[in-house]
């Protein structure tokens, strides 16, 4: 192999071990992709982010959905913001119950479904855990502001822990989608 081959080689071997985001998107793609409905009785308006799909350790087999939703009451109440998180993975139930923002601060966490996705054999099944994370428009503009990622780790009773990150291309193209509608 030439000098250059193996280069290319290891380039590309770090680059596909370290990329956990398995559908990046741009922040204007992310603005474009919600979806805003009204809420019935003129209540309020609903915003609900395109579902991106991530990994927690670089393989098929840990892999997370989320999508980040938000409902603007008609009232001069503030935006309630929800990240919902789908985590799928093998073996035995983890039990996820809460949450927690990079640098430790708990954030409300409240698991909404379990399901089993598919077995192989009786002891190895893909089993998914659905789990609603309530969000102040503080925490998202802080990572708007900073240009960063969010952050989350999610705790189990199993004693598992997850590490979820949000791009900030993607609370950008949210955030900008909530904050100029005029509806």
């Amino acid at each position: 192999m030439t000098k250059f081959t193996l280069t290319l080689v290891a380039v590309l071997l770090v680059g596909c071990s370290s990329v956990t985001q398995l559908s990046e998107k741009t922040a204007g793609e992310i603005r474009q992709a919600v979806s805003i409905q009204a809420s019935g009785e003129n209540s309020g308006t609903q915003f609900s982010g395109p579902k991106l799909q991530a990994t927690t350790d670089g393989s098929d087999l840990n892999l997370y959905y989320y999508n980040l939703r938000a409902f603007e009451p008609s009232t001069n109440e503030p935006t309630k913001y929800h990240l919902q998180i789908h985590i799928t993975y093998r073996k035995a139930w983890r039990h996820y119950e809460s949450a927690e923002l990079n640098g430790g601060q708990p954030v409300e966490t409240a698991p909404i479904n379990k399901n089993v996705l598919q077995c192989v054999s009786g002891n190895e099944c893909m089993l998914e855990e659905i789990l609603d994370i309530a969000l102040t428009e503080e925490q998202i503009q802080a990572s708007v502001r900073n240009r960063d990622k969010l952050k989350l780790k999610l705790k189990a009773r199993s004693g598992h822990s997850s590490t979820i990150e949000v791009p900030a291309t993607y609370l950008l193209g949210f955030y900008a989608a909530v904050a100029n509608y005029e509806g």
